[in-house]
């Protein structure tokens, strides 16, 4: 009896160790954790893709138990990706999307993002405006951390020679042009081919002639109308700089990004009107070095007769990463985010791999160029946030794009511009 109890009591014991054993395995399997991970950065060995394999290198060490499962497409592919993700309620647990309200503010009104408290993303220097461009309702959905600034790029060089200073006013720039033109050089370039610079500059305009954007975003809500004389003095100071001052060439509206690019790289042409992303102009091979040693960054003019301010900055800001609604490791996603936050802005910078939505102080490595954009942004008092052509649909975007093109190729009238955008807003309702 004896024996029989002493061989069952140790064949329990054995089970239960067994179960202990196996118990043990599985809670130490489970203690690893995969973050899955969605972006537009395919290529994870240079500039931004690069700049995220550091930082979640930097997560895992300060997260053992966590590993990354990464799925990245380019630009398109992605977005078909994520909304049929989000159909199929299979959203990974960190995305990197975009604020635009045609495609964030779908997730964020079908509860598939998780709002934040903005206090966790608080004193990290971000430039003005920059968290707002993700709040819907009043809800953080995500946070930012590259930007994009308008800005007049030039060539000192080539400006020293034609006795000019760098135009700090339009009236300016067309005077400026004409001493240009004389010495044989195109005064301005910019992409007029693709439409949607075209219509950053517009807004630029809009908010030199008015000193207030907040009246764009009143009319793409429907507060005001297209037809105000707001925008019709805008039209018309934007007509007069494309087609009537002579500041442009007479191709600007079939001249695509490339070529625009090349004149200015080439030193064909003087200035050239385009994003912060062209920071690269300085370290670009492809030009010669005194090309490369004399290209500038300035704000973009001011309107004598408006009421803008200078420091009044057309800038928006992407590279937005968001967090699951639904995952089931929504405080790490959230805790990723902030590491990111803290770490992307000098990574960036060091790289010279984007331009952050956060300040960072210049090097001594940094170009010329380099440190003007970064002058400009810390200058900011107020910025756009997503620009007008990208507030509402992509037909609304097109429209918008072609209506700018027009203007400024002076097949319609400010009157008719106006006009087109209203009717394109009304089709939006």
């Amino acid at each position: 009896m004896n024996t029989k109890r002493f061989f069952c009591t140790l064949l329990i014991l054995l089970i239960a160790g067994v179960s202990i054993f196996a118990g043990g395995q599985s809670e130490t399997k489970n203690d690893m954790i995969t973050l899955k991970m969605g972006d537009n950065l395919p290529d994870r060995t240079v500039t931004w893709g690069a700049v995220s394999e550091e930082i979640n290198t930097e997560f895992i060490a300060q997260h053992p138990n966590v590993r990354f499962e990464v799925e990245s497409y380019q630009d398109q592919a992605y977005q078909e990706k994520i909304k049929i993700y989000a159909t199929a309620g299979q959203l990974p647990d960190i995305m990197k999307y975009w604020s635009f309200s045609t495609l964030l503010h779908p997730l964020a009104k079908n509860n598939l993002v998780e709002p934040l408290d903005p206090a966790d993303f608080a004193d990290m220097g971000w430039l003005p405006g920059a968290l707002e461009s993700n709040m819907y309702d009043g809800k953080l959905y995500g946070i930012p951390v590259s930007g994009d600034l308008w800005v007049l790029y030039y060539n000192e060089s080539i400006l020293e020679e034609c006795g000019v200073a760098v135009p700090s006013t339009i009236s300016e720039l067309v005077e400026a042009s004409r001493a240009i033109e004389a010495k044989g050089y195109i005064p301005v370039v910019t992409d007029g081919k693709d439409g949607w610079p075209l219509s950053i500059t517009f807004d630029n305009i809009f908010w030199r002639v008015t000193g207030d954007y907040s009246l764009m975003t009143d009319a793409l809500n429907g507060k005001k109308s297209f037809k105000d004389p707001e925008f019709l003095a805008a039209a018309q100071a934007y007509q007069d700089l494309f087609y009537n001052s002579g500041v442009f060439g007479n191709d600007t509206v079939t001249m695509d990004y490339g070529a625009s690019r090349n004149l200015f790289g080439q030193q064909q042409a003087a200035m050239y009107i385009m994003g912060s992303w062209e920071l690269g102009l300085a370290s670009d091979t492809n030009f010669s070095d005194e090309f490369r040693e004399h290209v500038r960054a300035a704000k973009f003019p001011l309107l004598a007769s408006g009421n803008g301010n200078e420091d009044d900055l057309v800038a928006w800001f992407g590279g937005n990463y968001i967090v699951n609604a639904s995952s089931k490791h929504k405080d790490l996603a959230i805790d990723y985010l902030k590491l990111y936050a803290e770490l992307y802005p000098s990574l960036v910078w060091e790289r010279q791999a984007g331009f952050p939505a956060q300040k960072v102080a210049a090097s001594e490595n940094d170009t010329p160029v380099a440190k003007d954009l970064l002058a400009i942004a810390a200058a900011a008092k107020a910025t756009s946030g997503t620009t007008s052509l990208d507030m509402l649909t992509p037909e609304f975007k097109e429209t918008h794009q072609k209506l700018c093109k027009d203007l400024a190729a002076g097949i319609i009238t400010p009157v008719a511009f106006c006009n087109g955008l209203d009717t394109a807003f009304q089709k939006t309702l």
